[in-house]
């Protein structure tokens, strides 16, 4: 098969043209599965971000609710706090087991498993702080009993006439008033450092332990009567027993705070480093990943126009092959074959050096050019021959009339026999071109079908590209609508987060108020009991009220303490939802964007598909002129193989006729002689 024809060119054109269409689709098809993958890998880092700060918020739970632990001050309040952080440390875990499952990087994955390891750890201490604050409520209770046992033995002294006539009891009362006072000094002081580890409290302590002390040794010295001694000795037992007490609770609650200080906080600082650097590398990831598919859908884009560029040069390509290199040899074939069909025999036959369909017609009009000129050559030399031989019997009539007469009559009968042979001759030998040149014409005329429905097909798949494209350009468009929607929902989200941060900053402002009242009725209640005290019998009604008021005042100071804790946590919580509404309104923003770069994209390539539809077309209108144009040289091949045919009969005929006039000829001669 040879690769020089007509056909084979457009065939191989057209399948340049499919190749590159098929190399569309392929990389289409490839930047989709890419842009999916970093869409799946962005997906997955969001996922891990957003469940690290969950498990960031559970740790600000479990702190909130190990402070709640830590000023407890009854069994079902402890046993509250305690189920709180296990709840909260059972939650964290299935989100730390989720992240470690779906992490792309060792890295994310060691930094899940270390913050599990350290809330373990966590959860552990907070077991000892329950343990110590457990022993802290048997104490307190314990020196809870101890003062009002102190309080009833005192009122007991008192109350007691054989007590109150002994010689000196107005200075033993007085002894016990300072004592009195000491040990609601103590109280007070007690309750302070548990609550406010004040440290200057420890040292107030000691001190009002020794003014107790010293108050009742002296009021031991002062009445040596027996029931006074006896109350005093009582007195002296219930001091001690909550003196103990409070020591003791005062030992417990410093091992508490070294837990905390030691363990608490500093495991709560490192897993809260650990959630913020597994949140900045799910952030960063997430954005590598967003940069890839963005990088992806441009590479996408350029090998596409690459590959449509070089769709359309293949088509112009073709397009001047098929003018320049058929239907211009085409139509000056055409104009030498006119020529010598009007009798020009001297005309330049173009193509002949060809190699296709078109050189192969020029050569057999070449050699029906050399035959009608060596056939005209030949008749004129028989033209002279003829005129020569007549000349000579002219010149011999007179003489030899009859001889010259039949060997004239005789020449002339061969001459138009021989001649008649040669036309016979020429005229097969046209006939049998002609059918060469028809069957050449037939073959060129399917090939340039063939290359015609070629460039059809290549038209239609093109324009069902061209529709592929629209409807690929209308669905990113309303994906770009539909993230434009989703950025003015976050926005308005972000609105309604905002004002929720507000409303909890205006609680906090209103429980400290609150605690700044409380904190002013404790110190008020304190003054009071200690002017009650001052004012001895008169003022106990007043100290018993002022020491409910106290403990309201110090159980409303608690209270206020652990709400602010947790209107903390809402408003650290609210912090972070307007960043991450934010960070979400940012993506999808990004999205929208890349979604409008994407049609901008589409809608242009869709554009030049068109335009490629369009030249294309054109090529297969141009191809189905090169089939018109060999049809008609079909028609001419057809009509010069009938003309030869025609003349092939008259050749015959004539060789018929020159016998038979040879035959008259000799019938004239013999009629002559016998004559």
């Amino acid at each position: 098969m040879k690769i020089n024809r007509v056909g084979n060119k457009l065939g191989l054109a057209g399948l340049i043209g499919i190749l590159l269409s098929i190399g569309v689709v392929a990389n289409q098809t490839h930047t989709e599965t890419e842009i999916s993958d970093a869409n799946r890998r962005a997906d997955v880092q969001q996922e891990i971000a957003d469940g690290a700060r969950e498990a960031d918020a559970l740790m600000h739970s479990m702190q909130t609710a190990s402070q709640s632990l830590r000023i407890a001050i009854t069994t079902p309040d402890m046993d509250r706090s305690i189920a709180e952080i296990r709840a909260a440390k059972k939650a964290q875990d299935a989100i730390l087991d989720r992240n470690i499952a779906i992490a792309l990087r060792q890295e994310n994955r060691d930094n899940f498993a270390n913050i599990k390891a350290l809330t373990a750890s966590y959860v552990t201490a907070a077991d000892e702080v329950a343990v110590l604050q457990k022993k802290l409520l048997d104490l307190y209770r314990t020196r809870n009993v101890a003062v009002l046992d102190w309080n009833r033995h005192l009122e007991q002294m008192r109350l007691t006439t054989a007590v109150n006539e002994a010689k000196s009891w107005a200075e033993v009362d007085n002894q016990l008033k300072m004592a009195d006072n000491a040990v609601n000094a103590v109280q007070a002081a007690a309750w302070r450092y548990a609550s406010l580890n004040e440290i200057v409290q420890k040292g107030l302590i000691v001190t009002k332990a020794k003014v107790l002390n010293d108050a009742l040794a002296k009021a031991s010295v002062i009445e040596d009567s027996e029931l006074v001694q006896n109350g005093l000795t009582q007195l002296s037992a219930d001091m001690r027993k909550f003196m103990t007490a409070t020591d003791e609770a005062i030992q417990i609650n410093d091992q508490k705070t070294d837990i905390v200080r030691k363990k608490l906080a500093p495991t709560a600082a490192s897993a809260g480093e650990l959630v913020s650097a597994a949140v900045a590398t799910a952030k960063t990831s997430v954005t590598e990943a967003r940069n890839q598919a963005a990088g992806i859908m441009d590479r996408s884009v350029q090998i596409n126009l690459a590959l449509g560029c070089a769709a359309v040069a293949v088509l112009i390509g073709s397009m001047m092959f098929s003018f320049f290199g058929v239907a211009r040899p085409m139509t000056r074939l055409n104009a030498a074959m006119s020529r010598m069909a009007g009798g020009d025999l001297d005309v330049t036959i173009p193509g002949a050096r060809r190699g296709d369909e078109i050189g192969d017609i020029a050569k057999t009009v070449s050699v029906i050019r050399d035959n009608a000129e060596r056939k005209a050559r030949d008749e004129a030399a028989a033209r002279v021959d003829q005129d020569s031989l007549a000349a000579a019997a002219r010149r011999r009539e007179m003489a030899e009339l009859a001889d010259g007469f039949e060997r004239a009559v005789g020449n002339i009968v061969d001459n138009v026999s021989s001649a008649s042979s040669q036309l016979e001759a020429s005229a097969g030998g046209l006939t049998a071109t002609a059918e060469q040149a028809k069957q050449l014409t037939v073959a060129v005329a399917s090939a340039s079908d063939e290359a015609s429905g070629n460039v059809q097909a290549v038209a239609s798949s093109t324009e069902e590209m061209s529709s592929s494209i629209n409807e690929i350009s209308r669905q990113v468009q309303e994906s770009a609508g539909i993230s434009n929607s989703a950025v003015e929902q976050a926005r308005k989200t972000n609105e309604r987060v905002a004002e929720l941060t507000k409303a909890a900053a205006r609680i906090g402002d209103v429980v400290e108020l609150i605690n700044t009242i409380a904190g002013q009725t404790n110190l008020l209640a304190l003054n009071a009991t200690i002017e009650a005290a001052r004012a001895g019998d008169a003022g106990r009604g007043f100290a018993v009220v002022a020491s409910e008021v106290k403990a309201l005042a110090e159980q409303t100071a608690k209270a206020t303490s652990e709400i602010s804790h947790h209107i903390s946590g809402i408003q650290t919580a609210t912090r972070e939802s307007v960043n991450a509404i934010a960070e979400i309104g940012n993506t999808i923003g990004r999205m929208s964007e890349i979604a409008s770069t994407i049609a901008s994209a589409v809608e242009q390539q869709g554009a030049a598909t068109q335009e490629i539809a369009r030249n294309v077309q054109q090529a297969a209108h141009g191809t189905m002129q090169v089939s018109a144009n060999i049809a008609d040289v079909q028609r001419g091949a057809t009509a010069t193989g009938s003309a030869s045919s025609q003349v092939l009969s008259a050749a015959q005929s004539l060789s018929s006729e020159s016998g038979r006039l040879k035959l008259e000829v000799g019938r004239f001669l013999d009629s002559v002689r016998a004559a």
